[in-house]
């Protein structure tokens, strides 16, 4: 994982959208305030990894599935307050294909459950999607 000299960490994550436009996500409860925290998959970008790269890497050791024909949608500065840390990312947004027979674990390598995020749960309140404005993004790209 990299981090700039202010801390900044950069990350990469994957879009995965099904034809009814539900979104692949994994989440995880953040346990100061209890509220569920939802992100596509991806995670940090490693020194001389490209983005795309690093979500192709990330995709297959969280999820064993190989990613292919990785397309930067954009990119996002993101702060947030994660089990009373203070983390700050840049992260790199790319749409990915996953194979039509590809199937999906429960949960991530890391435990954290991975489901698709209906379209119309987008705007629930009891979810937190990050990074912040990344459905405002794609909603930009269609």
């Amino acid at each position: 994982m990299t981090a700039d000299p202010a801390g900044m960490r950069a990350i990469a994550i994957a879009i995965v959208r099904r034809a009814d436009g539900a979104l692949l996500v994994t989440s995880a409860t953040e346990p100061g305030t209890g509220r569920t925290l939802v992100r596509p998959p991806g995670g940090g970008i490693d020194p001389g990894e490209t983005a795309a790269d690093a979500v192709v890497r990330e995709l297959r050791e969280e999820l064993g599935v190989e990613a292919a024909r990785p397309r930067p949608l954009g990119e996002l500065e993101h702060r947030i307050v994660f089990a009373g840390r203070a983390l700050h990312e840049r992260v790199a947004i790319l749409a990915v294909d996953l194979p039509a027979d590809a199937t999906l674990p429960p949960t991530t390598d890391a435990g954290h459950p991975v489901w698709w995020l209906e379209r119309d749960r987008f705007d629930d309140a009891a979810l937190e999607i990050v990074p912040r404005g990344l459905l405002d993004l794609l909603d930009a790209e269609g």
